[in-house]
């Protein structure tokens, strides 16, 4: 199954890099078809629990497998811990491609987001969920090292993690 080849390369890839060597987990940035966002964003969505919008039509700055890995690790972040469908929108910004991935659990306690993307740090509501707190403190690197952003805030339904793709320069 594709999803399980993904999940083994990104496990496989941790440890083989301690997170002192984060770095030498390699991003590299391709002009990318934005068409081939939305495939990434159906194949994280391997429990069909999103509507995934057309992406507008452009071209992104993004590695391709950390991208998916970013992804994968959004949706299954949310089919852990809120266990709800999943609203995706896609919206082109200035030079970005903004992606919302919002579910319906009821977001997070507001203290606790500022420290979501921080190494081994994991919500109260994660306590007996198995996780290493690891997944958003990585995506977070990925999309630093893409020129992007990931963030995290209570949306209107449940925990909103933003992901912002920076359109190529021609």
């Amino acid at each position: 199954i594709f999803y399980t080849d993904q999940i083994n390369t990104l496990v496989t890839n941790l440890f083989t890099a301690t997170l002192e060597e984060l770095q030498q987990l390699t991003v590299t940035p391709t002009n990318t078809e934005s068409s081939k966002v939305k495939t990434m964003l159906e194949n994280a969505d391997y429990l069909h629990k999103a509507t995934i919008p057309d992406i507008p039509e452009c071209l992104v700055y993004a590695d391709s497998l950390r991208l998916q890995q970013v992804f994968d690790n959004i949706f299954a972040n949310s089919y852990k811990y809120a266990k709800t469908d999943i609203i995706v929108t896609a919206q082109k910004a200035d030079n970005y491609i903004v992606i919302g991935i919002e579910d319906y659990g009821g977001g997070v306690n507001a203290e606790e987001l500022p420290v979501l993307k921080e190494k081994f740090k994991r919500g109260s509501n994660a306590k007996n969920t198995e996780g290493a707190g690891l997944g958003l403190y990585i995506s977070d690197y990925f999309m630093k090292e893409m020129y992007g952003e990931l963030n995290i805030e209570n949306g209107e339904h449940g925990l909103k993690v933003t992901v912002t793709l920076t359109l190529s320069g021609k």
